[in-house]
């Protein structure tokens, strides 16, 4: 026997040590499975901070000047800052710092609060805040509390609803699990007024300060210490806070000569509700909303199910009566049969406790819901995929069979699969990566490419068999004559992942687990592939798993004879130990109770596995007999006739060398003119089922009136409820709300979620273009349609305008988005430059002022108190803390006039009226100023329809070019996803370089060799061939998915090319003539070469046949691959052998021979 070595010996010499090797990796990664995160997305980490200034009262231009400028000096020196903008609204500043992808936000954020703690800002404006953005921080989940046939219109029933959302259902959500916040919005939230009147303050003599300061000192309960008396020491409160609205109106504030003046003379106290500055409906009926979000490590849909378990669902009294019903009958009927009572497991659990829904409805009589789930399309998204790698997994087994007929080969190859996958999981975990559409598609892509190298390694073993070799000496010889190219092939296909790292922007951080996934199940295959198959193929049948070292079988009872041997054996043994008497009668009774029981089972399992072979087997050969004729048939004709006709076609190859050559040449120059194109785009849209349309009246609209115009709309939305399965209106805005948006009192938003459908896309689309037909009959609104976010937080596209007056960036802007919305694939068109909010501007005479003895600053406070008003402390009810306003009542504050005879001086003997210090103007300023890069800025934004990106930014250009006369000094650029796609598109390129100059330096290392290589690089443009065809044909734009599949590729459809030239060479250096060397390596390696390509293209076609959801993100990575891998095949048994003897030849003649393999060529050289 031939010396091997000890990694080669062991796969045959010790089967069971292997067997528990990948048996434990399998049992390890099946228990990792169930400790990763689930989620949609892989965690984004976008570089984007937001420091939010409010400046309440202040106008934009005012915000500009005082907070934004100041901030973005400060802040505008930051290392690794990419762009610096600010948005200066009415009373508030947001400065948006966007960092180069790879900064790390903790330590940008702490270098901007150092930053922020040097900058100066006014006294009213309040301490910077600083907001991360983060798509996976959106709500998971949203329910409606609405109430059950009472008018929730009213004020009580909207403050009651609010109620009982933050103290039962928020409250109660709280404690589950995995959640990280609850938010409340809608209702309206209860407040104590306390509305002064003005004259009755004049009267005695008193300020709106004198009693907000009075009601707050007398609103207070204060610790005293404690005191010791004897032996019990004794705790001094004072108790002193308002138990009653009636005890707040008898407050004494001011003592006017003998008579104590209170609140209730000089002023209306009463329970009311802070000013509506939100109104939320759910489907036509007012409602709560309450939003809930994760922690960041929880698992959405775990989470999901827990929180739906807590809401439950609610039953009407009719419900629950026929559910009562219907349960004593049960219960009836349950005694008859079993005599003891019969219990229904959800009547049951209805009686002993109620969930939150139905606690609900059954106490408060109210109506909570599940509204919104984003968990939903998650485990959708998710299962889809699973789906999908176990239908390419199925369809690769299936062509290996067909291609083997060989059942017992099939399942060893076969079984490469589950394994590889399973041993996938652990590493994973360890790496932190979660299961999302991203990390399993990965899986679902390579799952085809798993069975490659066991392929290889397989037919090796064969072939070594066919020439002679014994069981054990085939499979080492077999897995070791290939396993140096089936590791570079397997290191190629990896290896194209590494240049991901220097991937910036979205697609950088979105394909990192995708990466991570195929190069972990690609290891594992390469590992299953050099171990496992070998093993197995080695194995004469499964039970030599449970042989020892000398190949005997550990333990077999073939009759009952060789049991009653055993228990002679046992009571021989018993006997040596003197106590045979005590079990003699054992001895017999055991035999014949064995004997009898032993020789009846052996008797049925005889006749049952007669049964088996004799009919069942027969029976199941006919069955797949039929069902595998035809395709057996046909897969032989193919191959009969593919082994026919390729050598003749590479010997006609290898004579017109020179005409092949030139085809090369054609087929490259046509896949570049025809790349040039492709439209192109950022990421493929992915349909999630729901979109939201954002519409805006005039700024300065009250809520009530955006109510009553957007109201008609909401009825039409409603009456399409074939197609709609939610639908959410919000009116107005939170203020709570963290995120950047214009929203106000003019907005109204409605998030409409459509009915399941087996063409969501087509779906989405046409409920949009309906509702948008209905907004735009609307005048002066505009609309904006916004889908979920999934990677990119982007306006598809954004024209910025770069300049110093805000006049002529008025003009510009409003010119551009007229011209923009003329342009057919552009919808949504808006302009961040509008007509800002009616103010009433105060300005001061500083004389007059001085003149009374009065500040400016003394009088401005005192307007704001007035009209505004301020919270003087809060009123202790049950668990609930409710704020204290004190204002003037609404008949003093109505109008302009009324501002203007507001008394400025209200404890001066002679009442001076605001209009005697000051005028007042009526004006209208801008909604907003924006500064990009420190100069001033006005953004077009619109969504694409009906196009690509590629093309809307052609549009957009000629449009800019030709009809728009750019005043001097003003520029303009286009931003928005357009800028984020040219990004990674420069990165993607230069990771394509990396990777393809990384699969040439694995090569060179292989074969020793610079030539060799480049013979093999050919196959990569052929592959790029056949994407480009596919992606021109099916009308699939070039992506960032498309293009990370054009990577792979790279990797890919090499392997093909280096087991055809190796093999090559190895026919070479046995002696073979150059022609034949060739034309017999094509003839031995095209079946191989066949089965591992259709292999990988079976895999991944469930993907690229993909409907379900997320299938926008799989499909065109799948099409990228299979049309490649295809087109790269076919062509690749036609030129690299042309090419291969075309360099040989020519390296031959540079060198004076005639043949020579080309690795000691390049040698020689």
């Amino acid at each position: 026997m031939k010396k091997h070595d000890a990694l080669s010996l062991l796969t045959t010499t010790r089967p069971v040590a292997v067997t528990m090797l990948f048996v434990a990796a399998t049992v390890f990664g099946y228990f990792s499975i169930a400790r990763l995160p689930l989620t949609l997305m892989p965690e984004l980490s976008y570089p984007t901070l937001t420091v939010r200034t409010e400046f309440t009262g202040a106008a934009p231009e005012e915000v500009e000047n005082d907070i934004s400028r100041p901030i973005e000096e400060a802040l505008s020196v930051l290392g690794g800052l990419n762009k610096i903008s600010s948005i200066s609204r009415s009373g508030v500043s947001d400065v948006v710092l966007e960092f180069v992808w790879g900064t790390d936000m903790s330590e940008a954020t702490q270098n901007v609060l150092e930053k922020l703690d040097l900058v100066f800002l006014p006294e009213d404006a309040e301490r910077p805040l600083i907001l991360h953005f983060d798509p996976s921080l959106d709500p998971i989940m949203e329910l409606s509390l609405a109430a059950h046939g009472d008018d929730t219109r009213e004020e009580q029933g909207l403050r009651r609803l609010r109620r009982l959302a933050e103290l039962q259902v928020k409250r109660s959500l709280e404690k589950v699990q995995g959640v990280a916040a609850v938010r409340v919005r809608g209702g309206l939230e209860e407040e104590i007024h306390v509305a002064l009147n003005e004259e009755a303050l004049r009267r005695v003599n008193l300020s709106i300060q004198d009693v907000i300061t009075r009601l707050e000192k007398e609103n207070i309960n204060v610790a005293g210490g404690t005191i010791k008396e004897g032996r019990t020491e004794y705790m001094v409160r004072t108790l002193n806070e308002f138990v009653s609205i009636e005890q707040m109106r008898e407050t004494i504030v001011a003592k006017d000569g003998d008579r104590l003046v209170r609140v209730k003379d000089i002023a209306t106290v009463k329970a009311s509700h802070k000013e509506r500055e939100i109104m939320t409906r759910a489907n036509g009926g007012d409602s709560v909303i309450i939003e809930i979000y994760k922690e960041a490590d929880a698992n959405i849909v775990s989470l999901a199910k827990l929180i739906k378990k807590e809401v439950g669902t609610f039953q009407t009294e009719a419900e629950k009566a026929a559910e009562e019903e219907k349960a004593k009958t049960d219960e009836a009927g349950g005694r008859r049969r079993h005599g003891r009572p019969a219990r229904d497991a959800g009547v049951s659990a209805f009686r002993l406790k109620q969930d939150l829904a139905q606690r609900l409805y059954t106490q408060e009589g109210v109506e909570l819901k599940v509204v919104a789930d984003r968990s939903l399309f998650i485990e959708s998204s998710i299962n889809e995929v699973r789906n999908t790698a176990v239908q390419g997994g199925l369809l690769a087994v299936l062509i290996l069979f067909l291609f083997l007929r060989n059942f017992k080969s099939t399942v060893i190859i076969g079984v490469s699969i589950p394994v590889s996958i399973l041993m996938t999981f652990a590493p994973l975990h360890l790496m932190g990566v979660s299961l999302n559409i991203m990390s399993l598609g990965g899986l679902a892509l390579g799952i085809g490419m798993l069975v490659d190298s066991s392929i290889v390694v397989l037919e090796s073993i064969y072939r070594c068999l066919e020439e002679g070799d014994s069981v054990f000496e085939a499979a080492i010889r077999g897995t070791k004559e290939v396993r140096g190219a089936v590791f570079a092939s397997t290191l190629t296909s990896i290896a194209v992942f590494f240049p991901m790292v220097f991937v910036e922007g979205i697609a950088g951080q979105v394909f990192g687990d995708l990466g991570l996934a195929v190069v972990n199940s690609l290891t594992a295959s390469l590992v299953v592939a050099l171990f496992l198959i070998p093993m197995l193929a080695s194995r004469q049948g499964f039970d030599n798993l449970l042989a020892d070292s000398g190949g005997k079988p550990m333990w077999r009872f073939q009759s009952i004879r060789d049991l009653q041997n055993m228990f002679r054996e046992a009571s021989t043994g018993m006997r040596l130990l003197g106590i045979l008497t005590l079990f003699i009668p054992l001895r017999f009774l055991v035999t014949l109770i064995f004997e009898g029981l032993f020789n009846l089972f052996f008797f049925l399992m005889y006749y049952l596995v007669l049964i088996v072979r004799r009919v069942l087997v027969p029976v199941l050969g006919l069955l797949f007999g039929v069902i595998f004729w035809l395709p057996l048939r046909i897969m032989d004709g193919l191959l009969y006739w593919a082994g026919r006709i390729y050598p003749p076609i590479i010997r006609w190859a290898l004579a017109n060398s020179v005409v092949v050559a030139l085809l090369l040449v054609g087929c490259l120059a046509w896949t570049w003119h025809m790349a040039q194109d492709l439209e192109s785009e950022l990421l493929p849209e992915v349909h999630q089922g729901e979109f939201t349309i954002e519409a805006s009246l005039p700024v300065g609209t009250p809520i009530e009136q955006t109510a009553a115009v957007f109201s008609p709309i909401e009825k039409a939305i409603l009456a399409e409820r074939e197609h709609i399965e939610e639908l959410l209106v919000t009116f107005g805005y939170d203020v709570t709300n963290t995120k950047r948006s214009d929203e106000g009192e003019h907005s109204a938003k409605f998030k409409v979620l459509l009915q399941a459908s087996e063409q969501p896309a087509l779906l989405e689309e046409e409920v949009i273009s309906r509702l948008r037909a209905r907004f735009e009959k609307l005048p002066d609104v505009g609309i904006r349609v916004v889908r979920p976010v999934l990677f990119s937080a982007a306006t598809p596209i954004e024209v910025e305008f770069h300049g110093t007056d805000l006049k002529e960036l008025k003009q510009v802007s409003d010119q551009a988005r007229r011209i923009f919305a003329a342009i057919p694939n552009l919808s949504d068109v808006e302009s961040t430059l509008k007509a800002g909010a009616p103010e009433i501007q105060i300005r001061f005479d500083r004389e007059k002022i001085q003149r009374y003895g009065l500040n400016l600053r003394q009088v401005a406070d005192l307007v704001k108190n007035k009209v505004k008003g301020e919270e003087a402390t809060k009123y202790n009810l049950q668990d609930r803390r409710i704020p204290i306003l004190v204002q003037l009542e609404e008949q003093d504050r109505k109008g302009v006039e009324d501002v203007a005879m507001l008394t400025i001086n209200p404890q001066g003997e002679n009442p001076i009226p605001l209009e005697s210090v000051a005028e007042l103007y009526l004006d209208e300023g801008p909604s907003e100023v924006r500064r990009i890069d420190g100069s001033r800025a006005a953004v077009i934004s619109a969504n694409i329809r009906g196009g690509s990106l590629s093309d809307a930014v052609a549009a957009i250009e000629v449009a800019v070019a030709e009809q728009i006369n750019l005043p001097e000094g003003m520029t303009f650029y286009i931003t928005g996803q357009n800028e984020e796609m040219e990004r990674s598109a420069a990165s993607l390129y230069t990771a394509l370089f990396l990777s393809i100059f990384l699969v040439y330096v694995i090569m060179a290392s292989q074969f020793e060799s610079l030539v060799h290589p480049l013979v093999i690089m050919f196959t990569i443009p052929l592959a790029f061939l056949g994407t480009v065809i596919a992606l021109k044909v099916l009308g699939i734009s070039l992506s960032v998915v498309v293009f990370l599949g054009m990577i792979m590729l790279a990797g890919i459809v090499v392997n093909n090319a280096i087991v055809l030239v190796d093999y090559i060479n190895t026919l070479k250096a046995k002696g073979l003539e150059r022609t034949e060397a060739i034309v017999q390596a094509g003839q031995v390696r095209l079946r191989p070469i066949l089965m591992t390509t259709a292999t990988t293209v079976l895999g991944l076609l469930p993907m690229a046949l993909g409907q379900g959801d997320g299938a926008e993100i799989r499909t065109p990575m799948a099409v990228a691959v299979i049309a490649g891998l295809m087109s790269s095949t076919f062509l690749t048994l036609i030129f690299v052998p042309a090419v291969y003897a075309m360099v040989d030849s020519a390296i031959a003649r540079l060198i004076g021979r005639k043949s020579r393999p080309i690795a000691e060529a390049a040698e020689g050289t």
